[in-house]
């Protein structure tokens, strides 16, 4: 009786002076609604998601979810145990006649308001709507406990059924599915890194052995064979500014003079630095376009060396042949210093920068011995250089194999020019 006391509403007036009715409230349990969860949200983040991050934290907030709703069947279970022993006290308290009237009275009497009113008069009246109502709490519960079933979900119940476990899983085999990825990648990338480095340490081993293991140990010359405006040398050593210069070179020209033994140009000037000679014409050296006639004579088929010196003070030079001076001048192209990052080439005369060669001004023959310094040659230095006891290179451009390259179809010629020089002309100094 009291627990009808606590579960009873008051029944409102239907008019005026008329009997009162009473109403009984029914438990209603109202579940989650299934579109408020927002699967069909996390499952669009899930599939357009693809961070291993995102994904771990949609993982921990379903599983804080399902704590919760775990949490929430257990009062609920807990609420209908103890509503089901107190229907029980109640329906054995319908067995107990004597019982019954006295409780009644005691509960209608302490309210009054919850009855039907003051016009009820008898027990049998009052032991009818105590059925009722314990009737209709019943009912309420049995309701109460098949919707807690449907939330607690049982896996034959449907695929329309919504299951937080299966959602969790699903995500946690795309973390580790993404990690597995994630891992294969970084082995593939070393894998990669790995190639590429021995590519280089292929490289850079086989640079050093360039380096450091001259492809002609005893010298080597440039040969152009025919007269030609392809066939040409290139140095590699880039050229800086100088206010003085030395170039000393071995030559051995076939015909037509010796052509263009070397060029060197600059945007704007072709004719920087050129020593060369035409047809039937004395050799010169051309410094900024300005011209200076060396006294040398070249006879065909036998090797020679020259030397060329200059300075900008005054533009004083000097020719030697042979280890000897021939001649000297000044004014040639005074005060202008020789301007850097040019293009020296060997063997042909240039129009324009690295290029539009001349067949007429080609040189036909062989050179070796090509050096280039930044300073006036003293003259013993050069008289050792002809005489083969030095054999010091020049510190602007240097001759190596691997400073200079051919082109064209000339050609690289293992050759020593003091030893041939000695053979053809045995009265010659030896080194």
């Amino acid at each position: 009786i009291v627990l009808l006391f606590l579960l009873l509403n008051l029944g409102e007036e239907t008019g005026g002076g008329s009997a009162k009715q009473l109403s009984f409230s029914r438990l209603i349990c109202t579940p989650i609604p299934v579109g408020d969860c927002k699967t069909k949200d996390l499952r669009q983040q899930r599939e357009q998601q693809q961070d291993w991050t995102y994904l771990r934290t949609t993982a921990e907030e379903l599983r804080q979810m399902v704590l919760q709703q775990n949490d929430q069947i257990l009062m609920d279970q807990r609420t209908i145990r103890e509503l089901t022993g107190k229907l029980n006290e109640c329906e054995s308290g319908l067995e107990d006649e004597r019982s019954v009237p006295e409780r009644s009275i005691g509960v209608w009497s302490g309210n009054r308001r919850v009855m039907a009113g003051d016009d009820v008069s008898s027990s049998a009246a009052a032991q009818l709507q105590t059925a009722r109502a314990v009737e209709e709490l019943a009912k309420a519960i049995m309701d109460l406990k098949d919707r807690i079933e449907k939330l607690e979900g049982s896996p034959g119940r449907g695929k329309g059924t919504w299951r937080v476990e299966d959602l969790e899983g699903e995500l946690e085999r795309k973390i580790k599915m993404l990690e597995k990825e994630r891992q294969a990648m970084r082995k593939e990338t070393q894998g990669q890194h790995e190639k590429i480095n021995q590519g280089i340490d292929a490289v850079n081993h086989r640079v050093t052995e360039l380096e450091h293991k001259p492809s002609f140990p005893d010298g080597f010359v440039l040969s152009f064979p025919m007269r030609t405006n392809y066939m040409y040398g290139l140095v590699r050593k880039e050229i800086t500014e100088m206010y003085a210069f030395t170039a000393c070179v071995w030559l051995k020209a076939k015909e037509g003079g010796i052509g263009t033994p070397f060029s060197y140009s600059v945007p704007g000037q072709p004719n920087e630095l050129v020593l060369l000679q035409g047809v039937h014409n004395p050799v010169e050296l051309l410094i900024n376009d300005k011209v200076a006639q060396l006294p040398l004579s070249l006879p065909q088929d036998e090797w020679q060396h020259i030397c060329v010196s200059w300075t900008l003070r005054d533009g004083v030079w000097k020719a030697y042949q042979g280890g000897k001076m021939k001649g000297k001048g000044e004014g040639l192209a005074a005060w202008h210093p020789i301007k850097p990052g040019g293009v020296l080439i060997l063997g042909q005369e240039q129009d324009t920068l690295g290029g539009r060669f001349d067949a007429s001004q080609a040189l036909v023959g062989e050179l070796s011995q090509f050096n280039l310094w930044d300073r006036v040659l003293k003259p013993a230095e050069v008289a050792a250089l002809a005489e083969c006891s030095s054999s010091a290179l020049g510190n602007i451009a240097p001759w190596t194999d691997h400073d200079v390259d051919v082109y064209g179809g000339a050609t690289k010629e293992s050759l020593d020019p003091c030893h041939a020089a000695q053979r053809s002309n045995p009265s010659s100094p030896k080194q």
